[in-house]
């Protein structure tokens, strides 16, 4: 495992302050755009801090943190990697465990535990930051011009990370989906829901508890037209099975 290369020696320094989000630093090198660094205070502070973006060795960080950032803050890698050896992943499954163990400078000892899935080829983000801001442009224009990357950034995560979780959640797996762009339209009702729950942007007019509501049922609705007018490739076999292509269907109740 290793941590990723910051500065010089481990570390790079501010060397000018601008703003609280916006510092220049004296080596950029690790320094990129959605990366999250270590900070070092003068005023006793110290936590992640993630780049928004990146010119030269001029930096925006996407929240000012807790801490003072003057001069004299340090910036630290904090990113960790590590290889898998192929032999882990020989086999195509679904749930594989990950866990690391990561000791800190004070020999204390972090337990952290992820799932993976081991697939033929990844799921294609149903929306992408450049897609959230041009949305954003049109539809709020006036909170989106005050925005940096890094808020489209992560915009675009959590949309895409909520239309996964609603499709696995129904047995599909994405990385098994025929036609990854069919999510396309449940990647923008996702992006609507996110404004509205995490920056309280409702279209004028709206009720904000009924349009969170229908924008809901209007996901669950986009993420299942796009599995039934889909091939999902349940058996994980490559070929077009009977049980791998689902349409919609209505089921009749009676009272009896």
């Amino acid at each position: 495992m290793t941590v990723a290369t910051v500065g010089s020696g481990g570390f790079t320094t501010v060397a000018s302050v601008t703003s609280q989000t916006s510092i220049s630093v004296d080596n950029a090198t690790g320094c990129t755009a959605g990366a999250q660094v270590w900070a070092e205070t003068t005023d006793g502070w110290k936590g992640a801090v993630r780049i928004s973006e990146a010119t030269g060795t001029a930096l925006i960080l996407e929240s000012a943190p807790p801490g003072t950032i003057t001069t004299a803050t340090k910036l630290y890698g904090l990113t960790l990697t590590a290889t898998i050896p192929a032999a882990a992943t020989g086999t195509r499954d679904a749930h594989y465990r990950l866990d690391w163990t990561i000791t800190d400078s004070d020999g204390v000892a972090h337990k952290r535990r992820q799932m993976a899935h081991v697939c033929a080829m990844s799921f294609r983000d149903p929306l992408t930051s450049d897609e959230a801001a041009r949305y954003m442009a049109a539809t709020f224009p006036g909170f989106a011009a005050g925005l940096d990357a890094g808020h489209f950034r992560e915009l675009a995560r959590r949309s895409s990370s909520r239309v996964r979780r609603l499709l696995q959640s129904t047995g599909n797996y994405p990385h098994l989906v025929g036609d990854q762009d069919t999510f396309v339209d449940a990647g923008l009702t996702a992006l609507r829901l996110e404004l509205a729950l995490g920056d309280g942007l409702v279209p004028a007019g709206y009720d904000p508890s009924t349009y969170v509501n229908d924008q809901e049922r209007a996901l669950r609705k986009a993420v299942a037209e796009a599995v039934a007018s889909n091939w999902v490739d349940r058996d994980d076999d490559g070929s077009v099975d009977p049980d791998d292509v689902r349409p919609l269907f209505t089921l009749r109740a009676v009272r009896a």
